[in-house]
């Protein structure tokens, strides 16, 4: 998740350098149309819709570390 601005969040998917969001009012943002991280989102939304558009509830999170290196370092939200 992104705050983006005072009150309004959005999630997303970001590699080193590419970046894509949605945002709270369903506006996807993205660095570039041809974003690698704006082809992910559009999967996960693709994948959303096949699946009926489950509810939050419906899903369970889970944290989980990024990477074994340093390079790799923070932490990914994982929905099963």
């Amino acid at each position: 998740m992104a705050g983006l601005t005072p009150g309004r969040w959005a999630i997303g998917h970001t590699t080193a350098t590419t970046a894509a969001v949605l945002q709270q009012d369903g506006t996807i943002l993205a660095d570039r149309t041809d974003s690698p991280s704006l082809a992910v989102l559009h999967s996960w939304l693709k994948q959303w819709e096949e699946a009926a558009r489950p509810a939050p509830d419906t899903y369970t999170p889970a944290l989980v570390r990024a990477g074994d290196h340093e390079d790799q370092a923070g932490w990914l939200l994982r929905l099963s």
